[in-house]
C-alpha cells in the first residue's frame, strides 16, 4: 500500500480552494452584471498599464537611464527629472525599480536616488489628474476602439523595433481607456442597487481604516492608479463621500511601497537602502497628512476656488489633494534626505568583504529593464577585466603597482624573483575569474526584456571583450610557469625573460590608459624580433643549449599571442 505525499495532499486541497474561489467569483459577477462590468473595467486597466510599461522599456531604448542617472547631482534636479519621468511613463513602480538598480550598479549615489524616487512619487500624482480631467468627463471608448485597433494589428505584424514598441504603446493607452469606461459604466449602473456610501462612515476616527482600505487595494491590484481610479469613479458617481476618499488615496500612496520592498528582498543592499527609504517617505507624508487632513481638504477648496472649480468637483479637488499632501513630504523631509542616506547606509551595511566568487552588480532587480541590465553587466564586466588585468600582472611577476599609472622601469623587472612569492595564475583563475565568468553568462542568459540594436550590441562586445581578458589570462598561466622556471639571476633565459616581461607590462600599462592596436602590440613583437636575432647568433656560436632556444622561442609565442587579444579593438581596462 502506497501513501500520499502530505506536500501533494496540500496542493491539491489548494488548488480545489482556488477553484472553488473562481466559481464563487464567477457566479457573483454572473449574477451582478453591474459588478461583471466594474471588475472588467479594473482588469482592462491593469492590462493597459502592463502594456504601456512594456512599451515605455521598448522604446526607451537606453536613454531613460542616462537621463535619470544624469539627473542625480543636485536633489532638486532629480526630484524634477522624477516627477517628469514617472508623469511620462506613468508608472512609480517603475522608476523605482530603475533607480535600485543604479544605486546598485554604482551609477547614481543613495542620496541622488532618494531624491529621485521623493520625484517619482510627485510624478505619480499626474495619473490622478489625467483620470479626473479626462476620463471621467469624456466618452473615452471610442479614442479606445481606433487604438486598440492599430495596437493589434501592430502586435501582430511587428515584433521587434520602435514600431513594435510604439505599436504596444497604442495598444496600452487603448486598454486604459476601455477600462476606465467600463469602471464608469459599472458604477453608474451600481447607483440604482447597492450604494457605497450608506456603508460607510465619514468621521475622523474611521479614516485610517480607509487608509487601510487604499493599502489593501493598491497591493492586491499592484497598481496606485488603479486604486485611485476605482477611488475616482467612485466619488463621481456619488457612491463614496469626499474625505474618506482623501484618505483612501493616502493609503494608495503607502501601497506603493510593498512593490519597493519585494523589489530589494532579491537585490542587494544599495537596492534595500533604497527601498528603505521608499517605506520611510510614504509612511511619513501619509501620517502627517492623515494628521493635517481637515485643514489640507480647506486647503483644496481654496486653491480649487481660486483656480474656478465647481464645489462638487469632487474627482478635481482629489487630484489636487494628492498632489498637495505629495508636495508637502517633500518639503518635510528634503533636508534630511542626507542624514537619512547615512542612517540607511549604518542600518544595511555592506558586507564586510565580498566572497572572490559574488557578483557585486548582477541584481535580479536590474533584469526588469534593458537599460539597469545592461548597466549591471557593463559593471560587472569591468569588475572582472580589472581582476584579469591584475592576474596578468602576476603572470609576468610584476605587482600591478608597477603597471598601473606609470609606465614600468627596467628597475622592476630586474628584481630578485621568489618563486613562492608568486600564487600560480591556475589557482586564482579557478578562484575568482571563472566563477565571476559563470555568473555574468547566467545573468545575460537571463536577460529576456526587448533590447534595441545597440544595447544587443553591446552586450555582445561585453561578452566578447570578457572572453578575451579571460583568454589572455589562460596564456599568462602558461607563460607564468616558464617565467618561474627561469627566474635565478644566472639563469641563460633571464635577461631574454626581463626583456619580454617589460614589453608585456609597457603594453599592460597602454592598456590601462586606454590605447589600442599597435601601441599594445609594438613592445612585444619588437623584443620578439630581437630575439629572434640574438638566438640565431647565440645557436651558431654555441653560446645557448637550443633546447632553452626552444623555450624561449615557445615563450615569446605566448606573450605575442597575449598581447595580440589584448590589443583587439575595444578591449579596456576600465
Amino acid at each position: 500500500m502506497t501513501g500520499t505525499a502530505p506536500g501533494s495532499i496540500g496542493q491539491r486541497r489548494r488548488r480545489q480552494l482556488e477553484l472553488f474561489g473562481l466559481v464563487v467569483v464567477a457566479l457573483l459577477l454572473l449574477s451582478r452584471p453591474d459588478l461583471a462590468t466594474l471588475a472588467a473595467g479594473l482588469g482592462l486597466f491593469l492590462w493597459g498599464m502592463s502594456h504601456l510599461e512594456e512599451a515605455i522599456k521598448r522604446l526607451s531604448g537606453g536613454t531613460l537611464d542616462h537621463w535619470l542617472s544624469a539627473a542625480t547631482s543636485h536633489p532638486g534636479r532629480a526630484i524634477g527629472v522624477g516627477a517628469l519621468a514617472t508623469a511620462l511613463v506613468q508608472s512609480s513602480s517603475l522608476i523605482t525599480l530603475l533607480a535600485m538598480s543604479f544605486v546598485s550598479a554604482g551609477l547614481i549615489t543613495l542620496p541622488g536616488a532618494i531624491a529621485l524616487l521623493f520625484g517619482a512619487n510627485l510624478g505619480t500624482t499626474t495619473g490622478a489628474w489625467l483620470i479626473a480631467s479626462f476620463g471621467l468627463r469624456f466618452d473615452l471608448a471610442q479614442y479606445a476602439m481606433p487604438l486598440l485597433a492599430l495596437g493589434l494589428l501592430g502586435r501582430y505584424r511587428l515584433r521587434d523595433g520602435a514600431l513594435a514598441g510604439i505599436a504596444g504603446l497604442l495598444l496600452g493607452i487603448g486598454l486604459l481607456f476601455l477600462g476606465i469606461d467600463f469602471m464608469k459604466l459599472g458604477f453608474e449602473a451600481w447607483q440604482d442597487g447597492f450604494r457605497l456610501d450608506g456603508w460607510i462612515g465619514d468621521q475622523p476616527w474611521h479614516w485610517p481604516l480607509f487608509v487601510l482600505a487604499g493599502v489593501i487595494a493598491t497591493v492586491v491590484m499592484q497598481s496606485s492608479h488603479a486604486t485611485l481610479l476605482l477611488t475616482l469613479a467612485a466619488l463621481a458617481s456619488g457612491q463614496l463621500p469626499y474625505l474618506p476618499a482623501l484618505a483612501i488615496a493616502i493609503g494608495a500612496n503607502v501601497g506603493t511601497t510593498v512593490t519597493a520592498v519585494l523589489g530589494a528582498l532579491s537585490a542587494g543592499v544599495a537596492a534595500r537602502r533604497l527601498a528603505g527609504a521608499h517605506v520611510i517617505f510614504n509612511l511619513a507624508t501619509a501620517a502627517v497628512a492623515l494628521v493635517l487632513l481637515m485643514p489640507l481638504a480647506w486647503l483644496v477648496d481654496v486653491l480649487a476656488e481660486l483656480a474656478g472649480l465647481a464645489e462638487t468637483a469632487w474627482p478635481l479637488k482629489l487630484a489636487l489633494f494628492h498632489t498637495l499632501f505629495n508636495l508637502l513630504g517633500i518639503v518635510l523631509l528634503l533636508p534630511w534626505i542626507p542624514r537619512l542616506a547615512r542612517w540607511l547606509e549604518h542600518r544595511f551595511p555592506e558586507p564586510a568583504r565580498l566572497l572572490p566568487t559574488q557578483a557585486r552588480y548582477l541584481d535580479p532587480a536590474a533584469l526588469q529593464h534593458a537599460d539597469t541590465a545592461v548597466a549591471a553587466m557593463e559593471q560587472e564586466c569591468r569588475r572582472l577585466n580589472r581582476r584579469a588585468y591584475h592576474l596578468l600582472c602576476t603572470a609576468i611577476l610584476l605587482p600591478s603597482a608597477e603597471v598601473i599609472g606609470h609606465p614600468p622601469g627596467r628597475e622592476a623587472v630586474e628584481r630578485q624573483i621568489v618563486p613562492e612569492a608568486w600564487l600560480p595564475v591556475n589557482a586564482r583563475y579557478h578562484e575568482r575569474i571563472k566563477p565571476l565568468l559563470t555568473e555574468i553568462l547566467a545573468f545575460q542568459a537571463r536577460i529576456d526584456v526587448p533590447l534595441t540594436e545597440a544595447q544587443q550590441e553591446r552586450l555582445e562586445i561585453l561578452q566578447a571583450r570578457t572572453l578575451r581578458m579571460v583568454e589572455a589570462v589562460r596564456f599568462g598561466e602558461v607563460l607564468q610557469r616558464s617565467l618561474l622556471r627561469h627566474s635565478a639571476p644566472m639563469s641563460p633565459l633571464r635577461e631574454a625573460h626581463d626583456d619580454l616581461r617589460l614589453a608585456v607590462a609597457t603594453g599592460l600599462n597602454r592598456l590601462a590608459e586606454e590605447e589600442q592596436g599597435l601601441a599594445i602590440a609594438a613592445p612585444i613583437e619588437e623584443v620578439r624580433r630581437h630575439w629572434q636575432h640574438e638566438l640565431a647568433e647565440r645557436l651558431r656560436e654555441h653560446r645557448l643549449d637550443p633546447w632553452l632556444a626552444s623555450s624561449l622561442m615557445n615563450d615569446l609565442h605566448q606573450a605575442s599571442r597575449l598581447i595580440a587579444i589584448l590589443a583587439e579593438p575595444g578591449l579596456t581596462y576600465s
